[in-house]
């Protein structure tokens, strides 16, 4: 479905103003950056050429599910996260996902000693990490001082789509915030970026909308947004798709790479394969 960007921006901006103004309050500096090291698998490629989704429409859930929170803690015995963070993030996915009606509550709060994971590497000591401090069935979320990717690259946090049958976020204590871990939350819950192309490149009028990109409709083809968000988070770019088309991407989607504060709102077709994938991949959560 095509959705007039200036009426969809309109509608969103109206919406987004109040987090956008409680978000400056705590984020130190426009500039910076949160890198998100999600990125879609083979696994998960097969995954998605395979799933059937059972819902078309937005409905509300009316699902709680329980968050498994382990804080590493550094090598003088210090966690160096403000449990209000953590609270605070957590009320700002609930307000997020309020629209499906679908709640994330705090299980259980665990420290770990072991300062060797307050410094994670994708693939290395992260294995370790995950089978020694794991609850079943919850969404484990772990807060660590650095993360760095398979490739020696320092991010901010990543998540396990929903193919990978993890149930696993991973965030370094820096980057906790409600628009980041929403992020995180989308992957999880089988979301990709808004400037993905694993799936080809989407054309800014949408007619591939279905299988490039994101593969949500109603998100804007994105050519990827980093350094290209005004302090206001207007977009500022001037690339063109493959039809040769200037992109007209929104600031503000959760699954974005615009500055974080920007960040508030998922779009109707994400909240739609979000549903599919509790009811199916995650039905084993509530």
């Amino acid at each position: 479905m095509f959705v007039n960007n200036g009426t969809m921006h309109k509608h969103i901006i109206k919406n987004c103003i109040p987090g956008f103004l409680l978000m400056l309050v705590f984020i130190p500096s426009p500039a910076q950056l949160y890198t998100c090291g999600t990125s879609v698998t083979q696994q998960q490629t097969e995954y998605e050429s395979t799933r059937v989704d059972s819902v078309a429409l937005l409905k509300e859930m009316n699902r709680t599910l329980h968050l498994a929170v382990y804080i590493v803690k550094d090598n003088k015995g210090q966690p160096n996260v403000d449990p209000a963070l953590l609270s605070g993030a957590i009320a700002e996915i609930n307000a997020a996902f309020d629209k499906i009606k679908t709640t994330f509550t705090l299980f259980s709060l665990s420290y770990i000693d072991n300062y060797n994971f307050d410094e994670i590497r994708m693939g290395t000591n992260e294995k370790a990490m995950l089978a020694q401090y794991a609850v079943p069935d919850m969404i484990r979320i772990y807060l660590v001082n650095k993360i760095f990717n398979s490739t020696g690259q320092e991010i901010s946090g990543y998540a396990y789509h929903p193919s990978a049958s993890t149930n696993v976020i991973l965030l370094t204590k820096a980057s906790l915030n409600g628009a980041f871990l929403a992020e995180q939350m989308g992957h999880f819950f089988n979301l990709y970026h808004t400037h993905e192309t694993v799936f080809g490149v989407e054309y800014v009028n949408r007619s591939n909308c279905s299988a490039t990109g994101d593969r949500c409709c109603d998100t804007p083809a994105d050519p990827g947004l980093t350094g290209m968000v005004s302090a206001d988070c207007q977009y500022n770019g001037t690339g063109r798709d493959p039809e040769g088309t200037h992109y007209a991407p929104t600031a503000y989607n959760f699954m974005s790479f615009s500055p974080v504060y920007c960040r508030c709102y998922f779009s109707e077709d994400q909240y739609i394969r979000m549903i599919n994938c509790m009811l199916k991949a995650k039905k084993h959560l509530w």
